[in-house]
């Protein structure tokens, strides 16, 4: 028993001592020979692999080169690289179909209010995080039984935006944009000739919100997907005197006071090519009313506190977007509500073009 033992020690160290002149000499041809991969993978792994990569970099070349307008309402986070100046002018058209009752029934109007608003984006990148915007205004307003308005400008909002994260499509990391801004109350709306003259509210307004933003590779298409929501604080009263746009008539005297109102909602934007995208939003509108005080003057005892309900609505927005090159897009559609409370039912039809410079 004992030899056999020792026999088998033996023969274990000879076996041992082979393997390592056979490891050396391995290692030393493969100094010898570079080129040959003496850890190669079988050929159908390889593949496998070399493929996986290909089509990780088709799927990352196609979200580089795809182009885009932005889709109607979804607002934009900060831009990218510093310097960069963008403006983009919208010729929106509003068609009033009548009004949602309290009750979330549609009354329609016979004397329906339509109205064009010219609006132009202006943003300005200081930073590669940090951009500004401006958006003036121009609206022209008519209905079926008085004569039209003239070209009014509307209140100018202004805000600041800031990327806190970026977007990685790689990582299928959505960017992070907060922001903070004011509108200015540039519009009529106070001892109006006619109620369609009415193109502001008179309130200074905070602007509040976050937006985010993402681009995924499906199917060999781009998909860029936003979100957002904003909220708007009037920040004062505004004194009333005869007709206004808050729908008060000649010899009134009062004040008004808004409460905060704002929206949210998501976006999609799919790719056919790097040029043409199909668009679409879903929007939700809300306010908390409007607190109005006073009375006419001609009427003694008219003096009122009224405040006008909670409202809100559902939009949604299919457009189509064609961007010739970097520096310019286009976008066509159509905004209509779905659904509402206290609020006007329209459709809306908007063209865009967005010039980067």
């Amino acid at each position: 028993m004992t030899q056999i033992f020792s026999n088998s020690c033996i023969l274990f160290r000879m076996l041992k001592n082979r393997i390592k002149i056979s490891y050396f000499c391995f290692g030393f041809l493969g100094l010898l020979t570079p080129s040959v991969n003496i850890y190669a993978v079988p050929n159908d792994i390889a593949l496998e692999a070399t493929q996986e990569e290909n089509k990780e970099d088709t799927g990352s070349k196609i979200l580089q080169e795809q182009r885009y307008t932005g889709s109607l309402l979804a607002p934009s986070g900060a831009l990218v690289n510093a310097g960069t100046f963008v403006v983009e002018p919208y010729l929106q058209n509003t068609i009033s179909r009548g009004a949602y009752q309290a009750n979330g029934k549609t009354k329609n109007s016979k004397h329906r209010t339509d109205n064009t608003l010219n609006y132009t984006l202006v943003k300005y990148a200081a930073t590669d995080r940090l951009s500004v915007q401006i958006v003036p205004q121009i609206r022209y307003t008519w209905n079926g039984h008085t004569t039209a308005s003239t070209v009014h400008f509307s209140d100018l909002p202004f805000e600041i935006q800031y990327r806190w994260i970026d977007q990685e499509d790689a990582h299928y990391q959505p960017s992070l944009t907060t922001v903070l801004g004011m509108i200015f109350p540039t519009g009529n709306y106070n001892n109006l000739g006619r109620h369609l003259d009415g193109a502001g509210t008179g309130n200074y307004t905070l602007r509040f919100g976050l937006q985010s933003q993402a681009a995924y590779q499906i199917f060999d298409k781009a998909i860029r997907v936003r979100v957002w929501g904003m909220g708007r604080e009037p920040l004062n009263s505004v004194n009333l005197r005869n007709i206004s746009s808050y729908g008060t008539d000649t010899g009134f005297r009062g004040k008004a006071r808004s409460k905060l109102f704002g929206n949210t909602g998501f976006s999609l934007e799919y790719g056919l090519d790097k040029k043409w995208l199909m668009a679409f939003d879903l929007v939700y509108d809300w306010a908390k009313g409007t607190r109005i005080k006073g009375g006419y003057l001609d009427k003694p005892h008219s003096y009122q506190r009224k405040v006008n309900g909670a409202s809100h609505d559902i939009q949604v927005a299919p457009a189509i977007e064609y961007n010739p090159s970097t520096r310019i897009g286009i976008i066509v559609g159509t905004a209509l509500t779905v659904d509402g409370h206290n609020a006007n039912n329209f459709v809306q039809p908007q063209m865009a073009v967005n010039f980067v410079f």
